[in-house]
Formats: C-alpha cells, sequence, structure tokens
C-alpha cells in the first residue's frame, strides 16, 4: 500500500505553539549552559549549577507568565 505525501502529514499541526518552543528550546539552553560552566569552572556540579539557572528563567516564563492553555 503506497501513501501519498498529503497523507503521511496529515496530521502534523500546521505551527508551534509558544510552549513547544519552549519545550524545544530547554535541553538546547541547559546544553549550552552546561558548556559554559565546563569551561568558566573545573567541577561538574558548578557546571550543572549553571546549566540549571540558564534554563530557570525561560521554564518559570513558560509555567506561570504564559502558562499553556487546555486545548
Amino acid at each position: 500500500m503506497t501513501r501519498r505525501v498529503e497523507d503521511r502529514f496529515a496530521g502534523l499541526p500546521d505551527g508551534f505553539s509558544r510552549a513547544d518552543l519552549i519545550l524545544a528550546c530547554m535541553p538546547l539552553l541547559f546544553l549550552a549552559g552546561y558548556g559554559a560552566g565546563a569551561l568558566a569552572f573545573d567541577g561538574r556540579p558548578a557546571a550543572t549549577a549553571i546549566a540549571a539557572a540558564a534554563c530557570a528563567p525561560l521554564m518559570l516564563e513558560g509555567l506561570f507568565v504564559n502558562p499553556p492553555e487546555g486545548g
């Protein structure tokens, strides 16, 4: 059974919501913060703390300032 290209992408949404973009950016921001912390300090705990601190504002903004709406 062959499928058409239109059938493959029929279930995907037209665009990304703000919550989708936040969830996509969190791992990237964590990796960037961890990399910066690893270069600046020699220990893993300090690098992890910097990475968590880098992600915290984005997470708090996504949860409390502009929470996702049900749907």
